[in-house]
């Protein structure tokens, strides 16, 4: 085989690895897109289900006689969305688990409390928190995309510090300084010429 040919199936192989590199790369980031998008409107949905539920524990709890009808159905409204957030939530997740369990205990503890509503305000924020701690990581998994997150994820378990983790941006000058470093290495290897 000649040195022209060599060249020739060397060109042809890259040409088709790479062909092959796009089609695989565009199917990645078609399936990120999709799995980011199907994401936000989860997330979407499950802020308006912990939203009502936080208004209508208010409404539950301001009920003076938790022996009416009012109260027993303020109670069956927020029960309903106690059972929405378990739809939405993994119980096997440590906080999921632990905002599922005081939206749980929430009508229950309350029903025959003296002053339920002011012990309710000084509890209030430690859901709340919960519940947005929970949105703001969905969010970040958005932001990031599964790959990243799932890295970044990894990185928070084994105790790395922050300025280590990965974003988008590090990645793109990541890559352009890995970029430069070849030419620069190409250049000077071939003797500046």
């Amino acid at each position: 085989m000649s040195e022209s040919d060599s060249v020739t199936l060397l060109v042809g192989a890259g040409a088709t690895a790479g062909a092959l590199l796009g089609i695989f790369m565009t199917a990645l980031l078609s399936r990120a897109s999709t799995t980011s998008s199907l994401r936000q409107n989860w997330i979407n949905s499950l802020r308006e289900v912990l939203s009502k539920y936080l208004t209508h524990a208010e409404t539950f709890i301001n009920v003076p006689d938790k022996n009416s009808e009012e109260a027993y159905k303020a109670k069956i409204a927020l029960i309903d969305y106690v059972h929405q957030a378990k739809l939405y939530l993994n119980e096997n997740e440590k906080k999921s688990s632990d905002l599922l369990k005081l939206m749980q205990e929430l009508p229950v503890k309350y029903t025959n409390m003296e002053h339920a509503a002011r012990e309710y305000q000084k509890e209030k924020p430690a859901i709340s928190s919960l519940m947005q701690e929970i949105l703001k990581e969905e969010w970040n998994r958005v932001r990031d995309g599964e790959i990243l997150w799932s890295i970044n994820n990894f990185f928070r378990l084994i105790r790395l510090p922050k300025w280590f983790y990965i974003s988008r941006i590090r990645m793109f000058w990541g890559c352009v300084f890995l970029i430069a470093l070849w030419v620069a290495y190409i250049f000077f290897a071939s003797g500046g010429k």
